[in-house]
């Protein structure tokens, strides 16, 4: 069974049509820098699941150039998720119209990306500390070390946010993407945005545009893809978490409906008739 979200090989990173073309270096995101990470002349640097010689307990990693790291338990490289194009178009006809077409980018999903600036942040901590911030349900998983952070979704004015609470720059000032002062330590607002995906259509796959988080590739130092904790992080949680959660104003449209159905519709009808 092909699998539906993984990271790339050493081979791919060096080989993929779109990489070519787009160049091998990913886009950052503010939420990678405020997950502690590395930035090297406004790059990041993201995690393969290629080990090196097995004595050595390494992992190729993407740069400017072709490294590797040995500290695996170490958050400062980027995730840059894969995903199968038929995760995306699961409709067959959907799938082999894009391949035949000249798309290259898709949005699929949603995730925490960009901090947001200083007045909308004083609303949002104001809202937050009065308890007066609407929660949807659903959350991000962190796994920075052993000890999992998730990170509650709110929303406000129909536009979703996190809160992250004394951001761990790897250095200890800097900018995110609005040109904004990072200041390690500090607690910043960031709005979840679509996620951008470039697709391969050799492969049939698509990664993500941007550097979307960070975090060890494992915990106990394993060069195993199979037995890493990064390996866990997207198939148990970031595959599951960039599913868009519902507005609030949907979720009240949505039981709207559901009751209208239960009052209005006759008993011998419901199990024929679909509202939505």
């Amino acid at each position: 069974m092909k699998e539906e979200i993984t990271l790339l090989t050493r081979e791919q990173a060096e080989n993929l049509d779109v990489l070519k073309t787009k160049g091998k270096i990913a886009g950052l995101t503010d939420f990678y820098q405020v997950q502690n990470g590395f930035i090297c002349c406004g790059t990041g640097t993201y995690w393969t699941k290629t080990p090196c010689a097995k004595k050595l307990v390494k992992v190729y990693y993407v740069d400017d150039s072709d490294s590797e790291c040995w500290a695996l338990f170490l958050p400062v490289h980027g995730v840059r998720p894969v995903i199968s194009l038929s995760k995306i178009y699961e409709n067959e006809e959907e799938l082999r119209k894009v391949l035949e077409s000249d798309i290259d980018i898709v949005e699929y999903g949603e995730y925490p990306q960009s901090v947001v600036d200083e007045n909308l942040e004083k609303k949002l901590e104001e809202l937050y500390q009065k308890v007066k911030l609407k929660r949807t349900k659903k959350s991000y998983t962190s796994m920075l070390n052993e000890e999992k952070e998730k990170y509650q979704e709110y929303i406000y004015q129909n536009n979703k946010y996190i809160r992250v609470k004394e951001a761990s720059m790897y250095w200890e000032e800097c900018e995110f993407i609005n040109r904004r002062k990072a200041i390690r330590g500090k607690t910043y607002w960031l709005k979840v945005e679509p996620i951008k995906w470039l697709i391969d259509k050799n492969a049939s796959i698509a990664l993500s545009k941007n550097l979307l988080t960070c975090m060890p590739f494992s915990y106990k130092n394993d060069d195993d893809y199979e037995k890493s904790d990064i390996k866990v992080f997207l198939e148990d949680y970031f595959i599951k978490e960039i599913e868009p959660s519902k507005s609030i104003d949907t979720e009240k449209i949505d039981n709207l409906i559901d009751l209208m159905f239960e009052t209005y519709v006759p008993e011998e009808k419901k199990a024929k008739q679909k509202v939505r």
